[in-house]
């Protein structure tokens, strides 16, 4: 008798199961939070001290989300290339990959700043 669930994957342990759930959501979170943080980085921070402050606090807090995102990949041993669906595995390592520049270019430019 199988032990396969209703979305196809063994059973096996709630760790796998945990990896198998995150491996299914984690692209369009990786790619919504790219998308939130590139339209909200491009707007002009506001020159009130208060505003700025505000403004700057949730760049970081949406960069520290992309870090998350990219540490819950790597958890889950994402991208695996023992995935049967490639092309999902190929999309999720080029956003991985963007995510990973993403955060380069805004950790040089805080350097710079700072």
């Amino acid at each position: 008798m199988s032990d396969t669930t209703k979305s196809g994957v063994n059973s096996g342990t709630i760790e796998d199961k945990t990896k198998h759930d995150i491996a299914v959501f984690l692209p369009d979170a990786i790619a919504q939070a790219l998308k939130s943080y590139y339209r909200f980085s491009q707007q002009a921070a506001p020159e009130e001290a208060k505003e700025f402050s505000a403004h700057h606090n949730a760049c970081k807090v949406a960069i520290a989300h992309i870090e998350l995102l990219i540490k819950l990949a790597r958890w889950a041993d994402l991208p695996n290339p023992e995935d049967a669906d490639q092309n999902q595995q190929v999309i999720l390592a080029a956003m991985m990959e963007q995510a990973k520049d993403e955060l380069a270019r805004y950790n040089q430019q805080h350097e710079k700043q700072s």
